[in-house]
């Protein structure tokens, strides 16, 4: 049988959070909430009415959290629609900055400080060595911070899409590699990426470098090898829509999921990245619970940026270099159009009546403390 997140939620989040309560933050208990409540009466909705055969369809509010994995499919259209249109006619190139397995406990720990410090130090390692490499060139590159590995494990790692070619604004000109390669090798990258995460811990969040064990300090030092990986992406396109399916969603998709076995375990598909085939991965719920809420990010936190001449300050720079490589300046994206409501009976057109607002629980007056008599 088919299985949701919300129906696990359903059965085993109760149980879960008496069990774990200690490890629990309010972000985990407002992502559950948002994912029960998704296209319910909770959220509210509208009422509509067909025009054939005049029968009354309830269209209940999504929730819009990026953990559910029933929300973000228009959006998720719509931004890789919006990247797309800012691509350059040149070869791209993903660079994914990973961190060693001795830091993952304190991102887990300190999730908005660490990821902030992940996605800002791996920004700055690109833009340094291209711009030594390139005697003060600049590029545009988008990242995109992803917290999990094929299994729903912790595995905290930035994808960057970055093109192959570099601005010179001094000079006026594009700097392009003189064969299919990228600007740079990935051991400056690594070793300078190391080196900015060292000096962030130490000088922005002391107290975080002083616990930190004795492995993790010595994976920041220099006889520790970190891990960047160079990729060739073709146009950019691929790597756009595969980075868009994880921007506005969560980490488990909602065809992943296969259902429960005869032992009440949860099994659900995953592809090797070795092999690449399909296998079936069994976890208890607790165990799929806990590995979930590991990418629940804090409220706000921006999983996307935009850096270099792709930076939202940086229109003019971008249209310049696009005039320069014979493209159009203001390239408008080809969204989506919405779809239409459509009666699920006889596929008739649907009348708006009346906003339908969401069920809130009463709740009982705060009790008042006893004063003492004067």
């Amino acid at each position: 049988m088919s299985l949701s997140l919300d129906q696990i939620l359903a059965d085993h989040w109760t149980g879960y959070a008496r069990a774990h309560r200690p490890q629990l933050c309010a972000a985990h208990y407002r992502a559950v909430q948002r994912v029960l409540g998704c296209r319910t009466p909770a959220l509210g909705g509208r009422l509509y009415r067909c025009n054939d055969c005049s029968k009354p369809h309830f269209a209940y509010h999504s929730c819009n959290h990026r953990s559910c994995p029933q929300c973000g499919a228009h959006d998720q259209q719509q931004w890789s629609a919006k990247q797309e249109a800012k691509l350059l006619p040149v070869s791209y190139f993903m660079v994914t900055f990973t961190i060693p397995e001795e830091l993952r406990h304190c991102c887990h720990a300190h999730p908005k400080e660490l990821y902030d410090v992940l996605l800002k130090q791996s920004a700055a390692a690109l833009r340094d060595i291209i711009t030594t490499k390139t005697k003060g060139g600049v590029t545009g590159f988008t990242s995109v911070l992803h917290t999990w590995g094929r299994q729903l494990q912790h595995h905290p790692h930035v994808h960057c899409i970055v093109p192959a070619l570099a601005w010179h604004p001094e000079k006026n000109q594009l700097i392009r590699p003189n064969d299919d390669g990228f600007l740079v090798h990935y051991r400056p990258l690594a070793e300078r990426f190391r080196g900015l995460i060292r000096q962030a811990l130490q000088s922005e969040h002391s107290e975080i470098f002083q616990n930190l064990s004795p492995a993790a300090k010595r994976s920041l030092s220099t006889q520790k090898t970190w891990n960047v990986q160079l990729q060739h992406v073709g146009r950019g396109k691929t790597a756009l829509r595969y980075l868009a399916k994880y921007v506005k969603r969560s980490a488990i998709g909602p065809k992943r999921i296969i259902g429960y076995d005869k032992r009440g375990n949860i099994r659900l598909y995953w592809t090797s990245s070795d092999t690449g085939k399909s296998a079936v991965l069994t976890l208890k719920p607790h165990e799929f619970i806990r590995r979930w809420l590991l990418h629940v990010l804090p409220k706000g936190f921006a999983r996307v940026r935009h850096y270099g001449f792709l930076s939202p300050a940086a229109v003019r720079t971008r249209q310049v270099v696009r005039l320069h490589l014979g493209a159009d300046p203001d390239p408008q994206p080809l969204l989506p159009e919405p779809q239409a409501h459509l009666c699920h009976c006889c596929q008739g057109e649907l009348t708006f009546l009346r906003e339908i607002a969401p069920i809130r629980l009463l709740r009982a007056p705060p009790r008042r403390t006893p004063t003492a008599a004067r």
